[in-house]
């Protein structure tokens, strides 16, 4: 039996069309027209080389539709923070599946995928939402070429919008201080413990008073506090590397001694707590005692993430190495500050330089020069 062949097909309408025919790996023979006997013949040619080199996909296989293979393959996304999952399925539910869920996935090309990202940029979505609907897209569509439903991802070379500077706020030390004067007193500290650890909001409000040691000068970071859904959890770090101890200032612990006398820890030992004593919900947090003290002190926009970004601005500006800052914040790489931060360090290579002194009076350069060169003639008999 030959493995591929093509037979001419004469339609009831009297068109002529060419069938191609072929056996798939398992032996199931499969069959597609085309209008001329060139398309047929390069088709097979193809469906042949990729039979050799391993990557055939069947082409039924992309039929299925990019939603329900979403809920299949998002299901085994195992590892995610209750919280990360949460974003996840919010961002899919009304970014990407409204436009993808009835779409054979076999049908997604480059130019579907580029046409929902200009639209999405269109709407006014922030270019970091923006990516991470893209990323997740990616994800499904990276699963699908696994799982050989698709021979290849259409989530490449996408023209994606730049994250703009403008979308971080680096806080000075004066700002960041009227800020921790105006916001109310209970949360003071957590500002200032912020700004001068580059601790996340979810890794300070699940601080408990034995990750703290003022004697050491460290706060330990091994969980953090999500809302989900309205429930409280916690769970371990954003990532492995995101568990760590950091270092305080010496001056820091009295700041927090001096808060922990005025608000005691809560029932689970939590540092930071909301005026009840339990764990400090963020969205209630950030309505009600954030943004006031925001507009009434360094002015919108300002996340509390931001402090995170301010405590990264410090550190450059003293002349911190990327990786004792990328250890401090949680990261794996060097790479991710210079990628996120590394327009912070323009200028600095002219100051490194000016700390640089010469080994001779620098007021004594030209007669030192003089007496150089004048020795070097003598030597060479040149006088």
């Amino acid at each position: 039996m030959r493995v591929a062949s093509i037979r001419k097909v004469v339609h009831r309408t009297g068109r002529t069309s060419w069938q191609a025919r072929w056996r798939d790996p398992t032996g199931s023979q499969h069959s597609k027209n085309f209008p001329r006997r060139v398309d047929a013949e390069r088709f097979l040619v193809t469906v042949e080389a990729r039979k050799l080199d391993g990557s055939y996909i069947d082409p039924h296989a992309g039929r299925i539709r990019l939603g329900d293979f979403a809920e299949q393959t998002t299901a085994g996304w195992v590892n995610r923070r209750d919280s990360t999952k949460a974003r996840d399925e919010s961002y899919l539910r009304s970014l990407v599946l409204p436009v993808f869920a009835a779409m054979p996935i076999g049908s997604i090309g480059f130019y579907d995928v580029q046409e929902w990202i200009t639209d999405l940029v269109a709407d006014g979505y922030a270019p970091a939402t923006i990516r991470h609907a893209y990323q997740l897209l990616g994800r499904i569509c990276n699963d699908a070429v696994t799982a050989g439903f698709i021979a290849r991802t259409p989530c490449r070379d996408v023209n994606l919008p730049k994250i703009h500077d403008t979308e971080k706020r680096f806080l000075s030390p004066t700002e960041i201080g009227n800020l921790a004067d105006t916001i109310h007193p209970r949360y003071r500290a957590l500002v200032i413990t912020a700004a001068y650890t580059g601790c996340r909001i979810g890794e300070l409000i699940a601080l408990d008073i034995d990750r703290y040691e003022p004697d050491k000068r460290i706060i330990r970071i091994e969980r953090s506090l999500a809302e989900v859904r309205g429930h409280l959890r916690f769970g371990p770090p954003e990532t492995a590397a995101a568990r760590r101890a950091v270092s305080i200032p010496a001056w820091l612990p009295k700041v927090i001694d001096q808060h922990l006398d005025d608000y005691s820890p809560g029932p689970d030992g939590l540092i930071f707590t909301a005026p009840e004593g339990g764990p400090i919900r963020r969205n209630a947090f950030r309505s009600r005692v954030w943004l006031p003290a925001v507009a009434d002190s360094v002015g919108q926009p300002m996340r509390f993430h931001d402090l995170r970004h301010s405590h990264v601005a410090l550190l450059i500006a003293e002349g911190a190495h990327p990786a004792v800052i990328a250890s401090r914040l949680g990261h794996t790489s060097v790479k991710t500050v210079l990628d996120v931060y590394g327009h912070l360090y323009e200028g600095l290579d002219r100051n490194a330089a000016d700390t640089l002194s010469p080994p001779w009076d620098p007021s004594d350069v030209d007669a030192l020069w003089s007496r150089r060169t004048r020795n070097k003639d003598q030597g060479r008999g040149l006088n």
